[in-house]
């Protein structure tokens, strides 16, 4: 629901629910550490106020958007193809962006499955798509890292419109997006991959919130060709691998 938004700059307190004690040792059966964490934590209303400018960094006609080094954003995914989500292919997505630990980690749950994807990049040129109910994992080595905060300049500006009761700011990039930004404070509100033929819609926003718990941005055990913090820091050089969901 777009009329809740929220947008807040610092991150919440984390509750005790989410530490790493809570979230279970990796050792544990993929399905227990999902368990410990359940979804409604990682999509509950963020505890701040409502929408304030400064949020985020200026942004113009002439001047896109550029991320902060460390956010938040849960996000409501809907196939063109599927726009009243009645065929069930839409999707509940939560990214945590942190250009500072080399890492963008995305989870998605799609409406009425069973599982839930996580979709890891890391900067190292390394993604991990796992799914923590079963233990299945997908390792792919990428021609780049993660996004950089300012991967959207050069973007053409496409005007201004209004989103879910929100004048924003239109971008687009390289046939690869179309890219909405609040006019009064720059924070995003929605997005669209051409490719992939689906928006994202922000229903909250956290600028400066971390992953709950650092090892969030470490592949499971269970990956393969899993790499750790030294490897992830060694992989600064380009960042324009999409987003991938």
């Amino acid at each position: 629901d777009n009329t809740r938004f929220r947008t807040c700059r610092r991150a919440p307190a984390q509750p005790a629910a989410m530490s790493r004690s809570s979230r279970a040792p990796l050792a544990l059966p993929p399905s227990l550490l999902l368990r410990a964490l359940p979804l409604a934590l990682l999509w509950a209303p963020l505890a701040c106020g409502e929408a304030s400018a400064g949020a985020a960094r200026g942004c113009s006609p002439t001047q896109p958007p550029i991320w902060p080094n460390r956010f938040k954003v849960a996000q409501r995914k809907v196939p063109a193809a599927d726009p009243s989500c009645a065929q069930g292919t839409c999707s509940q997505v939560m990214t945590y962006y942190d250009w500072d630990k080399q890492a963008n980690l995305i989870i998605v749950h799609q409406d009425g499955a069973n599982s839930t994807m996580w979709d890891l990049e890391l900067g190292s040129h390394k993604s991990y798509y796992y799914y923590p109910e079963t233990g299945a994992c997908k390792f792919i080595e990428m021609p780049v890292g993660i996004l950089r905060p300012n991967w959207l300049e050069d973007a053409n500006f496409t005007g201004e419109s209004t989103i879910a009761g929100r004048k924003v700011y239109g971008y687009t990039k390289a046939d690869f997006i179309d890219y909405y930004a609040d006019v009064t404070d720059c924070t995003p509100v929605s997005w669209y991959f051409h490719s992939m033929k689906a928006k994202f819609d922000v229903l909250s926003y956290s600028e400066g919130e971390a992953v709950p718990d650092a090892t969030f941005f470490e592949p499971p055990a269970y990956c393969p060709n899993r790499t750790l913090e030294s490897e992830r820091d060694s992989g600064a050089g380009r960042h324009d691998a999409a987003l991938v969901v």
